[in-house]
């Protein structure tokens, strides 16, 4: 009952510190599975660049023929991975995770980042967190609109695990997931999100991912020189989304055929071109310290560009936030290098470029300005990004938005996927409380045919409904308890004596065992659906509209009695006045 409620916070702070130690766990756990098979033929982590070109082709492909073979086994509603299958998750099955899709996930993703697919770990890691919180609202049979928030809190402990970055985690689970921001909501994702780094650093220790120097900007003049990269940011990122709606279409051809399509691709450009192989977390730290040059980098987005967005649109289950931070770095990395060369050594270091192009990339990308933002800031621990970070965020979102028509990848896929996207405000206010807190009580079970004097005994315990039980019916009906007194009371006559069977007036009155029948007496009755206890007013909502009943009651049980499983009732002026307050 108190975690039905919207403001159940107590509870919730309990349950989402178990959901963030889980879900840590789990993120760890699949990090540790993905690297350590690389240690046996990297000398390096992630420095796919040692391997002789023979090998950075077939790697790729070899994971794509294992990955494919995998899908072909499994049923295709099991295919959908990822942080689009999240949202849609959360958006439209109230955020009830399949375990099947998390296993795929799981293990697909595992041998993609270790073939050196050119995707990130953050998108399996988001799926196993969500699924982590769903399966432990499962467990407990938790309400719904628990669920939804334990999810939220899975996805913030397994960004925060996967990147040590605790409170870009929180804003990525708010701004990207949940969609919300209240004092409700915040506490148990913050406290997830801690959790979730405390489990990654006691495994892989404080030290943060990335060791770069507290560069700063030089000049205000340099900000026009800023504004373009933002510009040309924004463009590449449209484009990247706009490069999704052509190939998701195609998801529904062959995995196998999908998936060794991208591996040549991939394998072929990494003959060449390396740097894209795996993560690519090295030439992000190398992008950072500005050791690459002008030419190197255009290469490289260039490359990465093709693969990650064939990649993405085929359905490779990998994520996409890992190597927007690598295309935004080098192309921030691109504008401080000709930066360098035509203004001289009074520009700040390429270095600086990149970091703030990283956070222009992801925000255009991801529709996610303020996570971004505090990503980048936790990852290189250097506040002097935020001034220049902010201007290149807002220009690189609204050209990919605006000039380009895209409202962030995960929405456009979720739309190419043809499936609801972000919902409405009354969807979300409806979602975020469950039908428990809210259902009426004040109800008594009847059977269809009562004698007087039990009836009056019913009445008697001054409920609001009646709840007339009709076995051989498939749902019963509600009877306003006052349309039944007033039956009673023969409309205006006074309440009659039963003891002396006599009315004051010296009328003599029908026995009180008389039988009524409550369908037959005057009054409105309602037939009702049924309708789980651990569901949302959304759910209740969509209930009543898709049943065409004019009220629901909530079942603690699916079977048994009426009087053992109902717990309330729902009716649509509930819902109506709810979300109106």
């Amino acid at each position: 009952m108190q975690l039905s409620s919207k403001d159940a916070l107590a509870p919730l702070v309990g349950m989402a510190l178990l959901t963030g130690a889980l879900a840590g766990g789990v993120t760890v756990l699949f990090r540790l599975v993905m690297e350590w098979p690389t240690n046996l033929f990297l000398s390096i982590p992630q420095n796919y660049e040692s391997l002789p070109p023979h090998w950075r082709f077939a790697l790729p492909v070899i994971g794509s023929l294992i990955v494919g073979s995998i899908y072909l086994l499994i049923s295709p509603n099991r295919y959908n991975v990822g942080v689009v299958h999240v949202l849609d998750r959360l958006y439209n099955h109230q955020g009830q995770m399949p375990m099947q899709n998390a296993l795929l996930q799981f293990f697909a993703g595992a041998v993609v980042l270790i073939s050196g697919h050119s995707m990130g770990r953050e998108g399996p890691a988001v799926h196993l967190g969500a699924a982590s919180g769903s399966w432990l609202a499962k467990a407990l049979r938790l309400p719904n609109n628990s669920a939804r928030s334990l999810l939220g809190c899975g996805v913030a402990a397994a960004i925060a695990a996967s990147f040590n970055t605790p409170l870009a985690g929180v804003v990525f689970a708010m701004e990207v997931v949940m969609l919300e921001y209240s004092v409700a909501g915040f506490l148990p994702v913050i406290l997830a999100a801690v959790t979730g780094s405390t489990i990654t650093q006691l495994t892989f220790g404080s030290q943060p991912d990335f060791n770069v120097p507290a560069i700063q900007l030089n000049s205000l003049a340099e900000l026009p020189l800023l504004l373009v990269c933002a510009l040309i940011i924004g463009a590449l990122a449209g484009l990247f989304i706009r490069s999704q709606r052509i190939l998701i279409p195609q998801q529904r051809r062959s995995p196998l055929l999908r998936f060794l399509l991208v591996g040549l691709v991939t394998g072929t450009l990494g003959i060449w071109v390396p740097e894209i192989l795996g993560a690519g977390y090295d030439t992000l730290q190398i992008a950072m310290l500005g050791e690459l040059g002008v030419a190197a980098l255009i290469v490289i987005v260039a490359a990465k560009l093709v693969a990650t967005a064939l990649g993405a649109g085929l359905g490779i289950p990998g994520g996409v936030i890992g190597p927007s931070l690598i295309i935004g770095a080098c192309i921030g990395g691109i504008a401080g290098g000709l930066a360098n060369a035509w203004l001289g050594a009074h520009t700040a270091s390429p270095g600086f470029y990149a970091m703030v192009g990283m956070a222009a990339m992801m925000a255009a990308m991801l529709n996610a300005p303020l996570a971004a933002l505090l990503a980048i800031l936790e990852l290189t621990y250097n506040p002097h990004i935020l001034f220049p970070g902010m201007m290149m965020i807002v220009v690189a979102t609204l050209v990919s938005r605006q000039l380009f028509s895209t409202i962030g990848l995960y929405q456009e896929t979720l739309r190419a996927l043809n499936k609801a996207g972000m919902p409405s405000w009354r969807q979300q206010v409806l979602s975020s409380v469950g039908v428990a807190s809210e259902m009426d009580q004040r109800f008594v079970i009847s059977p269809r045919e009562i004698t007087r004097t039990a009836a009056t005994e019913l009445i008697s315990h001054h409920p609001q409904w009646v709840l007339i039980d009709l076995p051989e019916d498939p749902a019963p009906q509600l009877l306003r308890a006052a349309d039944l007194a007033t039956f009673l009371q023969g409309g205006a006559k006074e309440v009659i004596d039963s003891e002396s069977q006599v009315s004051p007036t010296g009328e003599k009155i029908e026995d009180p065992g008389t039988t009524i029948d409550l369908l037959r007496i005057p009054g409105e009755r309602k037939q009702l659906a049924s309708l789980s206890w651990r569901a949302t007013m959304l759910e209740a909502s969509q209930k009543l509209e898709k049943s065409g009943a004019d009220g629901l009651y909530i079942c603690r049980h699916q079977s048994g009695s009426l009087d053992n499983r109902t717990a309330g009732i729902i009716l649509p002026l509930q819902i109506n006045n709810f979300y109106r307050k």
